[in-house]
């Protein structure tokens, strides 16, 4: 009796530490490690304008491209901080006047796209709103700017917020990066390129140092772009310690976004009930089947969705929403799910690339105008730097 409970108890031992990610580089546990955060706001100088961020304070370690992606990747997670809410357009615009302003002399900052309060459209036809323009509404997220325009609009912020930059043109930290333009002087080109008329010479450079590959101060208090295993984690973890698969939407325990998979070994262990994503996906963000309608009165960030501006040239189309319009995560990041595509640090490169560069960034989550399918918490676009399709999301070391 004795030697048949030892066997029994060796089975199951050796059942739970399996890695049910289907990688097995690594030694991955289910432990559940209850995460415990905290809100702050952050003033952004001489604006009256305000960022909420969220700091995730104990981590543990998250499966990227888990459930989603056929070569996945674990990572240790360090504690972080992250925005409550993509950026909107009036942050954006009085950080951009600020860096951009000839009072600056040779610290003024050049950005490639000036950013947009909005996108209306399909994916034929999508179109900016007010781009370049003085900001018509609040709580819009800002559209239309690529990954170069973001690194170093985040420099930007930093700087006018008394905070150290992140990004730099050297590895001694002297230079902060502020230009997001590859070559300045060069004529549109006529090459067929996606996503609008890209420069002759506006290919992604591998250079250390250069615009699409700038050296990272990992050290610095100042604003930047989320890595993808923060996005996942704010995106996948849940309050009793927990992961939801990554097919799922952000914060949806309910089940898979493609409609036609199947529960994973892992949600049936744990006993996920699966439900069609259809009738759920829709109370999480907003796409192509939702985004036509009007949100609530008052969103979690505190504004009226009903008749924005960016709602006018739409005429009851797909449209870019408010932030908060929809149901957060579980650790209360909102607009994970849909609204405007975000962009991400890290290389869009495959989890197993083993090179220290990739000529396309990685870009999160399914937009306004695309299917519930893109709402998977593991998805990801990968793009190159250059094009003007993305909206930001702010990280920042914990402190």
């Amino acid at each position: 009796m004795n030697k048949f409970l030892f066997i029994l108890s060796a089975v199951c031992i050796l059942f739970f530490s399996c890695n049910f990610s289907g990688d097995n580089s690594n030694d991955y546990a289910y432990y559940k490690v209850a995460p415990r955060t905290e809100d702050s706001q952050f003033s952004v100088s001489g604006s009256g304008l305000k960022i909420d961020m969220i700091s995730v304070l104990n981590t543990d370690a998250i499966v990227l491209g888990e459930d989603v992606e056929s070569v996945t990747k674990n990572v240790q997670v360090v504690p972080f901080s992250m925005s409550k809410f993509e950026v909107s357009y009036n942050v954006w615009r009085f950080v951009y006047s600020w860096a951009t302003s000839d009072l600056r002399g040779n610290k003024k900052y050049t950005f490639e796209n000036a950013g947009a309060e909005g996108q209306y459209g399909d994916l034929s036809s999508s179109k900016l709103f007010n781009e370049g323009g003085e900001p018509q509404d609040e709580g819009i997220p800002v559209c239309g700017i690529n990954w170069r325009d973001a690194v170093v609009w985040c420099n930007a912020l930093s700087e006018l917020c008394g905070l150290a930059p992140v990004y730099f043109t050297d590895s001694d930290f002297k230079n902060p990066l502020r230009n997001s333009i590859y070559a300045e002087g060069e004529s549109p080109s006529n090459i067929p390129l996606p996503y609008g008329n890209a420069k002759a010479t506006d290919m992604t450079s591998l250079a250390k140092g250069n615009v699409d590959n700038p050296y990272v101060n990992k050290n610095a208090d100042g604003f930047r772009l989320p890595y993808l295993y923060e996005w996942e984690y704010a995106a996948r973890k849940c309050e009793d310690g927990s992961f939801i698969s990554g097919r799922n939407a952000p914060g949806d325990k309910t089940g898979p976004c493609n409609g036609s998979s199947k529960p994973t070994l892992m949600d049936e262990i744990i006993g996920i009930e699966f439900v069609a994503q259809s009738k759920v996906a829709k109370n999480y963000g907003w796409n192509m089947s939702n985004s036509m309608q009007d949100g609530p009165n008052k969103t979690a960030a505190g504004w009226d969705d009903r008749n924005s501006a960016c709602k006018i040239p739409a005429n009851g189309g797909m449209r870019i929403h408010k932030q908060g319009g929809k149901l957060p995560s579980k650790l209360g990041f909102y607009d994970l799910a849909g609204n405007a595509y975000e962009w991400c640090y890290d290389f869009g490169s495959p989890y197993d690339w083993k090179y220290e560069v990739y000529p396309y960034k990685s870009m999160k989550q399914g937009g306004y105008n695309a299917s519930y399918s893109y709402f998977e918490s593991c998805y990801r676009r990968a793009d190159p730097s250059y094009v003007k399709t993305g909206g930001l999301r702010l990280a920042r070391n914990a402190e």
